[in-house]
């Protein structure tokens, strides 16, 4: 039996269809972690006040426990930022090969449109 028999020919994406349902993915949930992040960030502007005053008077021990918390959000964000860029990192990889098969495109020919004096500065 082989994926064919068990898969109908239909459901099955392209490879086009499917780095554009990954780019999508990628985009909505980066999405979704700027929006826990502005939570965060709004959680950590009421806990501490917008006068930085402290407003509900924590103790020593609820001020370490909070940044605790923020800590292991931002921990569990910057994981599944890593994530992402290598699901992204992975896209591109596939994009050339997704744009040889739409335009066949050699591979040489892929990026002759940049400029001679194209240059990154870090």
């Amino acid at each position: 039996m082989t994926l064919q028999d068990k898969v109908p020919s239909y459901d099955v994406p392209t490879r086009e269809e499917a780095l554009s349902h990954l780019l999508q993915s990628i985009a909505l949930e980066e999405e979704a972690l700027s929006r826990l992040l502005n939570a965060e960030a709004d959680k950590a502007l009421a806990f501490v006040g917008k006068n930085l005053d402290f407003p509900n008077n924590p103790s020593n021990d609820e001020i370490i426990t909070f940044n605790r918390t923020v800590i292991s959000i931002l921990d569990s964000v910057l994981m599944a930022e890593w994530l992402l860029l290598k699901k992204l990192n992975a896209a591109i990889h596939m994009y050339p090969v997704a744009l040889k098969s739409n335009f066949e495109m050699e591979a040489s020919n892929f990026g002759d449109e940049l400029d001679d004096d194209f240059t990154i500065d870090y």
